[in-house]
């Protein structure tokens, strides 16, 4: 009984996490743009390329992989992102 209540959660949560990680993703990549703006130390340099990258991915509707991209740019500048 509560695997299949467990297994009807996830099948209805499922698809809203797309959408919710849709909105997710400028706010993060903005952040990233913020902090590294006008610095041109190689931190900062990698962090504008991995946010570009997971900007690209945001508009290509891979949501899941801009968040992890950003995720992966932040950390690289020791910024910690905030999350809606």
């Amino acid at each position: 009984m509560l695997v299949a209540l467990i297994a009807v959660a996830l099948v209805t949560a499922g698809p809203l996490a797309g959408p919710a990680m849709a909105f997710q993703c400028p706010l993060l990549i903005k952040q990233i743009e913020d902090a590294t703006a006008g610095k041109t130390d190689p931190a900062s340099a990698k962090a504008k390329e991995q946010a570009a990258e997971a900007k690209k991915l945001h508009e290509a509707g891979k949501h899941a992989e801009s968040v992890a991209k950003a995720e992966e740019a932040a950390k690289s500048i020791s910024l910690a992102l905030k999350k809606k």
